[in-house]
């Protein structure tokens, strides 16, 4: 099993750990998860333990939702803990949006993505900045892989 789910994109380096289940705290296990993105200015660290495990098996089958093409309107993941949000964008036919007057023939869909709304703390407090990492197809069938093989490893 990797020990880490590694995605380098636009310059950032995106990294996406779990090493336990954690402990039955009331019917919650807060996982040992961690996600860090560095690039040239921005350098964040989740809390150790910022996931429920149970949260982590619903961000990997709504990630893999999105890869079948199950989706048709954004959706947005939200956990507990608040340093996290998860856009999910589907498909999506551009020439149905009316934003453009022209699309070049091959350029009408645009893939999937999702983008990571990362909330960092100052001072032990949470405010509405955030960070925005987008991860695309590639990416994210990267990040269900790694999650599939935790969450076997897990159980």
């Amino acid at each position: 099993m990797n020990t880490e789910c590694k995605i380098i994109t636009d310059g950032t380096i995106f990294r996406f750990y779990v090493t336990e289940k954690g402990y039955d705290d009331g019917g919650y296990f807060w996982t040992n998860a961690v996600i860090e993105v560095d690039n040239w200015c921005f350098n964040y660290k989740t809390s150790d333990s910022f996931l429920e495990f149970s949260e982590l098996r619903f961000m990997r089958d709504k990630i893999s939702d999105l890869l079948m093409d199950k989706f048709v309107t954004v959706e947005t993941l939200e956990f507990i803990e608040p340093e996290l949000q998860i856009i999910l964008n589907p498909k999506i036919d551009l020439r149905d949006t009316g934003k453009y007057s022209y699309i070049i023939e091959g350029y009408e869909i645009e893939d999937i993505s999702a983008e990571f709304l990362l909330y960092p703390s100052f001072d032990g407090v949470f405010t509405d900045q955030h960070y925005v990492l987008p991860l695309y197809r590639e990416d994210l069938e990267m990040l269900v892989k790694y999650l599939n093989e935790v969450l076997d490893k897990l159980k």
